[in-house]
């Protein structure tokens, strides 16, 4: 088939991250989180407002979604190394743990690997 579009599309990627935030002693819930920047080691979120205190443990869970399919990490343990006031609300960036087990730290490396490979196409096609 001959390719008529003016400009090549890109595949798209979506990602998506929850943090569990605790409530009073016993309770928690699981709130949804922008994504700002991503690595294998940590990730930058943006809430809407100012939930965790800083050097605090939270819990993330991980989507990223793509044409051909999607990977899941249910659940990694991640500490806030650093929390500032963002335009959209309250910046946070979290380190995970170093040690989360073989198959998180597979589907992590994973993650960033994909993203990777899609900044580096957007950034070639440009």
């Amino acid at each position: 088939m001959n390719e008529r579009r003016r400009q090549q599309r890109l595949p798209w990627v979506s990602m998506d991250a929850r943090v569990k935030l605790r409530k009073g002693l016993i309770g928690s819930t699981w709130i949804s989180v922008n994504v700002v920047d991503y690595s294998r080691l940590g990730i930058g979120i943006v809430t809407e407002e100012e939930v965790f205190k800083p050097d605090s443990r939270v819990q993330v869970s991980l989507r990223l979604g793509t044409e051909v399919g999607e990977l899941t990490v249910d659940q990694v343990s991640a500490h806030v190394r650093h929390s500032e006031p963002h335009e959209n609300g309250h910046f946070y960036g979290l380190e995970f743990d170093e040690d989360p087990g073989k198959g998180v730290t597979e589907s992590l490396e994973r993650i960033e690997g994909i993203l990777n490979r899609h900044q580096n196409l957007t950034e070639r096609m440009q």
